[in-house]
């Protein structure tokens, strides 16, 4: 692998909805470059007055990205569900942040079909990486297991729909091995179009549910794991990016469940000694290039 580069970041879902100060404090200490929220989250703080923008600044973060979703399939909740994203994007500016990361509503993914939504979800994404792209920020669409776009499939036609002049890609390394596809492949085949990518890894395997048919969360964090201790070919996929030359957004991601049993009871390790692991496997690979704090 050339000489990394890449200046990484670290979302703050790792920690409980109501940690995101501690996240962001936690995240800074480590010396990541940047890091990410919900829209939801900005509109919280904004209500009970407490400076978002200020937290994040003493922490010597930016906030690169923030992630908003958003019902993608049913035509007459387009209207309310992109005037709310753009609520949250107008919170975002405050922070002078560059991307945007759209993602769809969860749903019951059983009998499901794709094709049979496929114009309102190209509608929704064009209308919203239009008004996006009107902001000066950039529009990236995030597949997600458990949302519309999940598998390969599915992924390959809505970026094959979706205006590429208003609509980049944010591919999740570890969103896509959970659902049952090469996150390497699909890199390789848009990268042209990535303008931020979640460093995610996976314990890997198929999804085990229990026999509620609720999913059993290995690790604490959805089945996924600190960089470097799951499936997912991160170095192979990160020489790539530094290979070709990738000058945009990465942001190292571990799903944080705070519903789940395991992660209640007997996680593999707390958010602060898992962003500090993935700091680690980074350094490894020559990832030299953290703040000092």
């Amino acid at each position: 692998m050339t000489k990394p580069n890449i200046r990484i970041g670290h979302t703050a879902i790792t920690w409980d909805n109501d940690q995101v100060q501690q996240a962001i404090e936690a995240i800074g200490s480590c010396g990541y470059w940047g890091t990410e929220t919900f829209g939801w989250v900005l509109d919280e703080w904004e209500r009970s007055g407490r400076d978002l923008p200020e937290a994040v600044q003493r922490s010597g973060l930016q906030l690169t990205s923030l992630y908003c979703h958003l019902d993608l399939v049913d035509p007459g909740k387009r209207e309310d569900g992109i005037r709310q994203v753009m609520e949250w994007v107008e919170l975002y500016n405050k922070f002078n942040g560059p991307v945007v990361v759209i993602g769809g509503m969860m749903l019951q993914r059983s009998g499901f079909a794709i094709a049979e939504h496929m114009d309102a979800i190209a509608a929704t994404l064009n209308e919203l990486g239009r008004r996006i792209t009107d902001q000066g920020l950039l529009c990236c669409f995030h597949p997600h297991t458990g949302t519309p776009v999940e598998t390969e499939d599915e992924i390959h036609r809505v970026m094959n729909a979706v205006d590429s002049s208003v609509v980049a890609f944010a591919p999740d390394l570890g969103q896509i091995a959970k659902g049952g596809s090469d996150p390497f492949r699909l890199i390789k085949e848009y990268y042209e179009l990535i303008r931020m990518v979640h460093v995610k890894d996976y314990i890997g395997g198929p999804v085990q549910r229990d026999a509620e048919g609720k999913e059993i969360d290995p690790t604490g964090f959805l089945g996924y794991t600190p960089l470097g201790m799951g499936a997912v070919d991160i170095p192979g996929i990160l020489g790539y990016l530094e290979e070709r030359g990738y000058g945009h957004y990465a942001s190292v991601e571990l799903d944080g469940n705070q519903w789940s049993a395991t992660r209640k009871g007997h996680p593999m390790m707390t958010p602060l000694e898992a962003i500090e692991t993935s700091k680690r496997y980074l350094q490894r690979l020559g990832y030299d290039n953290f703040r000092t704090v």
